[in-house]
């Protein structure tokens, strides 16, 4: 089956980013009136590793935290999980 145009399967945020940061921008996308806007996993990249980080991610609607560097088998881990059993 072909996907509409626009859509994703996952969306890998930064934290830190200019003009808006990974918190607003995931709150912004979980107020998007569409069911794939609530459905779809966000997962957040930071180079901090901080408790509170990783609360205040899911606190804006993140479903998941990666600290950088990225280790690839723990990326494949977190998006196989969220691939495989959609929310």
């Amino acid at each position: 089956m072909e996907k509409e145009a626009h859509y994703f399967d996952a969306i890998l945020m930064d934290i830190v980013m200019p003009k808006m940061d990974g918190f607003e921008a995931a709150r912004q996308i979980r107020r998007v009136p569409h069911k794939d806007a609530q459905m779809i996993p966000i997962i957040a990249m930071s180079a901090k590793d901080a408790r509170e980080d990783m609360d205040a991610c899911k606190e804006a609607g993140m479903n998941d935290y990666l600290a950088k560097p990225v280790e690839p088998q723990r990326l494949y881990q977190v998006l196989a999980e969220y691939l495989e059993n959609p929310m």
